[in-house]
């Protein structure tokens, strides 16, 4: 066999295991689509995101700069939930049990935002999807032979960079940039063949890319009266590029229309508190589904309340909400969450720090996301 011949039928072995692996582990929870990168807006599940003012805006919501105004950095550290499932019964027709798990922090989201021409600039880093997937198993059948040792692993991340223009026109507010993502895809599988007690063979796959690709992101923002903000914001799929063999695994990242109303209500328990609650519709389109993380047309949602109390010139939100992740594909699961969160909000101080955290149903542990912006006075 030529080497030519021996690469492509290693990439087939490779992409015909994880194939493998996604389409039996039914129960993997999806976040591939919509993961959250923390800060205020995931205290209250994600449902200020196109009608915020934020760096997070370069890219949920162009059209948000513009109530940015002034320069600011903003910073988000976050888990990077992972999930372990056991197998059993069928190497190729299995049982599975799924358990979310909690994963190592990782740095989630870098943005900056400064005065430009009539309106706002904003840059940002985010990561916008991540699964990361172990399977194992122990005497499972296939044919007249037995899987041993089974070990499988699937990680899937996507990382956006934005840069962003958003301006206030008369009533309303408008935005556009350029969207870079780059899309990684890893899967591994390992396991042994026994015939009774006498090993037969081995099976043992590695198969993983980096791509590029670029998209649009544009929105607007408006005021339905002065306590009242409404907003809309759309990014096209995104098709990969330079990626090699891992093309036949995910090669186009879905595009998102989203829409939103965030209002504000005062009064309450003192004379400066305020209350704050919000709902987004997230609608994902485009993607493919006939490869191996396949990607169909979903519909995600989210709510939430935000009720800010003022003490001593310190400013404490308190947040929650949730969020509904369908699965985007073949071999994935919803991933809902309960969120809730805290902030805090000097009034003469140039930072701002939010904590949140997030519940999924079906169990594992909180995570977790730290959020700080910085925005200089002069």
């Amino acid at each position: 066999m030529n080497s030519k011949n021996a690469g492509t039928l290693k990439v087939a072995v490779a992409v015909s295991a994880l194939a493998m692996s996604v389409v039996a582990n039914a129960q993997i929870a999806d976040l591939l689509n919509a993961f959250d990168s923390g800060g205020r807006a995931m205290g209250v599940g994600g449902s200020t995101r196109v009608t915020d003012a934020s760096t997070n805006s370069a890219l949920d919501n162009p059209a948000g700069l513009a109530y940015v105004g002034d320069k600011s950095l903003g910073v988000n550290l976050r888990t990077m939930p992972e999930s372990r499932t056991v197998a059993s019964g069928d190497l190729n027709n299995r049982t599975n049990v799924t358990a979310n798990r909690g994963g190592k922090y990782g740095l989630t989201h870098v943005g900056y935002t400064m005065p430009f021409k009539k309106g706002t600039l904003g840059v940002s880093y985010t990561v916008g999807g991540y699964i990361k997937n172990q399977t194992v198993g122990n005497n499972l059948n296939d044919g007249g032979l037995s899987a041993r040792n089974l070990v499988e692993e699937t990680t899937a991340q996507t990382d956006y960079f934005a840069i962003s223009y958003g301006e206030r026109k008369g009533t309303q507010n408008i935005g556009y940039g350029l969207v870079i993502a780059n899309q990684y895809v890893r899967s591994t599988q390992d396991y042994q063949l026994f015939n009774g007690n006498t090993q037969v063979g081995t099976v043992s796959s590695d198969n993983s890319g980096n791509g590029l690709g670029v998209g649009l992101v544009a929105g607007i923002q408006g005021d339905v009266n002065q306590d009242m903000v409404w907003g809309a914001s759309v990014r096209t799929p995104i098709d990969i590029s330079g990626n090699g063999s891992s093309s036949a695994i995910y090669d186009r990242i879905p595009g998102k229309l989203s829409a939103g109303v965030a209002a504000r209500r005062d009064g309450y328990f003192g004379d400066q508190d305020y209350m704050i609650w919000s709902v987004q519709a997230d609608y994902y389109f485009g993607g493919q589904r006939n490869k191996v993380i396949s990607r169909k047309d979903v519909l995600a949602g989210s709510f939430g309340l935000e009720y800010n109390v003022f003490r001593d010139g310190v400013r404490y939100p308190v947040r929650f909400g949730y969020a509904f992740v369908p699965g985007g594909g073949d071999g994935y699961s919803d991933r809902n969450s309960w969120t809730f969160g805290l902030g805090y909000r000097p009034n003469n101080a140039d930072y701002t720090v939010d904590l949140s955290f997030a519940k999924a149903n079906g169990g594992g542990p909180f995570d977790v996301a730290l959020g700080l912006t910085y925005k200089p006075k002069n």
